[in-house]
């Protein structure tokens, strides 16, 4: 596990920071020092990840990690719909939790949605509107990503 900020490297201009609202299960781009762009990067093997937005949460207090399984916290890809969002937990049916990292061109990330439906599978950022979603391929300039370690 470690903690990560996800920078979209599209060249548009906007906010770049992929950023989770679990109160409403949403997920969007926002500016590095706003809140919901911290989020728990855990490898599951086989370059396999899931990603906790750990906003508000402070991973030092066993009870406030307890209540956060109640929430929606999971970075979600529908692979069917394209939507990304938040999920409450990885199980069934939250298939598209489990996201494959793979070297991206220029020192970047790209992460393919590992969902189970057919459809677009490729995480990608839209600075300029401040959205998340699916692509189907790596054409797009927002599918390419890096992680920051926050201070």
């Amino acid at each position: 596990m470690v903690l990560v900020h996800l920078e979209c490297r599209a060249p548009d201009a906007g906010k770049k920071y992929l950023a989770g609202t679990y109160t409403q299960g949403t997920v969007s781009l926002r500016n590095r020092e706003d809140p919901g762009t911290r989020w728990e990067m855990n490898h599951l093997g086989n370059n396999q990840f899931t990603f906790l937005c750990v906003d508000e949460l402070d991973l030092t207090n066993f009870f406030d990690v307890l209540d956060s399984f109640n929430e929606t916290r999971y970075l979600d890809g529908n692979t069917a719909t394209g939507a990304v969002q938040l999920a409450k937990n990885t199980n069934p049916p939250f298939t598209g939790t489990r996201w494959l990292r793979s070297n991206g061109p220029e020192d970047s990330l790209v992460f393919t949605c590992l969902g189970a439906l057919d459809g677009p599978r490729m995480l990608d950022g839209w600075p300029g509107h401040d959205t998340v979603q699916l692509r189907p391929d790596t054409t797009f300039l927002g599918t390419r990503w890096i992680t920051v370690t926050p201070f």
